[in-house]
């Protein structure tokens, strides 16, 4: 009941990312990146300080600047602001699918830099994963968009932070987190309109709700997908991880009206079959490791 439980969050929290997302792409029409990341990064971080401060938490602990997890908020402030400049540049449909690339980037640095044990069938899997993410991107040839460089730092930003979220010492909560790494979204996005040299703009009452709605969705689907992996055994509950696709897709079509041509699609397959039988035969040298030690 509780891998089942598990799943349903899961999938309820892929769906409110894809939302988030669609809702960031809607206002990125009107307003810079830099804004939106700044705006995201005050509402989030306030609603996580106060959900800490309401469980007796401190939201900005010492330890939150120093070593992994500052490398974490660092990564998000990263990653946040590929994405969030990727959406307002990139279709939905391309960003969803090559954002599915996360796991088999995570594991493949899990083996470089940590020595984790990969063979060579996930590392077929992780190559073969990989050049489905080259088909949709197509970086040879006139198809190829210069734009599409966001979404790729995105990924590898995002897959060093979660890999960053490992070395964190137990005693620092998920909570904590979320503060620092949407409180460091603030800074972050001032510093890109700066750069750019962007002025802010006065938000529509539109896309004050499509903000509102952002971080109103991201922090429940940021819940939920913590609440699922806590549940459910973890080989069950992260394969479902792949339903964000179905829901980014969904929502490009029919909100946004974009075109999925066949590479998107091949590609789209090949990462997502290559993840699951990665996440499949972690899953089986777990179960075999357990066996082996109740044996003993």
């Amino acid at each position: 009941m509780n891998n089942l439980k598990g799943a349903a969050l899961m999938v309820a929290s892929m769906a409110g990312f894809a939302v988030e997302d669609a809702f960031i792409k809607g206002a990125a029409r009107q307003l810079p990146p830099g804004q939106i990341i700044s705006m995201i990064g005050l509402g989030g971080a306030a609603a996580f300080a106060l959900w800490s401060l309401g469980r007796g938490e401190n939201p900005l602990p010492r330890t939150l600047f120093r070593g992994a997890a500052l490398y974490r908020s660092i990564l998000e402030a990263a990653t946040s602001l590929n994405f969030i400049i990727a959406l307002s540049l990139v279709p939905l449909a391309l960003v969803t699918t090559i954002m599915q690339a996360n796991p088999l980037l995570v594991t493949m640095g899990a083996a470089l830099f940590f020595g984790a044990p990969v063979g060579w069938r996930r590392w077929t899997a992780i190559a073969v994963g990989l050049l489905g993410a080259l088909i949709v991107v197509r970086p040879f040839g006139t198809a190829f968009e210069m734009t599409t460089l966001w979404v790729i730092a995105g990924v590898f930003a995002q897959s060093a932070r979660d890999l960053a979220t490992r070395r964190i010492p137990a005693h620092v909560t998920t909570l904590q987190l979320s503060t620092a790494g949407f409180g460091v979204m603030v800074p972050t996005g001032i510093l890109v309109s700066l750069i750019f040299g962007t002025a802010s703009v006065w938000p529509s009452l539109v896309n004050w709700g499509y903000l509102l709605a952002a971080v109103g969705i991201g922090i429940p689907a940021l819940y939920a997908i913590i609440l699922a992996n806590r549940l459910g055994d973890i080989s069950f509950v992260a394969p479902f991880r792949y339903s964000r696709i179905v829901f980014g897709l969904l929502l490009s079509l029919i909100v946004f009206g974009e075109v999925l041509d066949r590479y998107t699609l091949i590609g789209a397959g090949i990462i997502v079959a290559s993840g699951l039988y990665t996440f499949a035969r972690e899953a089986r040298l777990r179960r075999a490791s357990q066996s082996t030690q109740a044996a003993l």
